[in-house]
């Protein structure tokens, strides 16, 4: 049996196939099944197109689900920007087209997160 979030994750890499790209994924899970991770649209030549982070608040997760989407430029900024002191999570709302917040009990964030990555893929 799938987690909820597993659901989800296959309907993001649903888009990406739709779109031409292969979907890789690189996850962790915690003790309560709480996961995060990065996914990541490539093509035949193994470019990466679009990166989406996804992780959970550390405080009192209660379903709660945060998504961020990147493009080629911004995955290249924050892998470039990644040297430097500053807090790796702050980069990447810095350099995310999107940041979208979900939970999991609530179908319509859901298909807003869907629909937002099928508008960001397309373009």
């Amino acid at each position: 049996m799938k987690l909820f979030i597993e659901y989800i994750l296959d309907e993001i890499d649903l888009i990406g196939t739709a779109n031409g790209y292969r979907v890789s994924l690189s996850a962790t899970k915690n003790d309560d099944n709480y996961m995060r991770g990065t996914l990541q649209y490539f093509d035949q030549y193994f470019d990466i197109h679009y990166v989406i982070i996804f992780s959970f608040p550390e405080e009192n997760p209660n379903l709660n689900y945060h998504f961020w989407i990147l493009d080629k430029q911004g995955n290249q900024q924050l892998v470039k920007e990644n040297d430097q002191k500053e807090s790796l999570m702050g980069k990447i709302k810095e350099n995310a087209l999107q940041e979208i917040h979900i939970n999991l009990t609530q179908g319509e964030g859901i298909r807003l997160l869907l629909d937002t990555i099928r508008n960001v893929v397309k373009e």
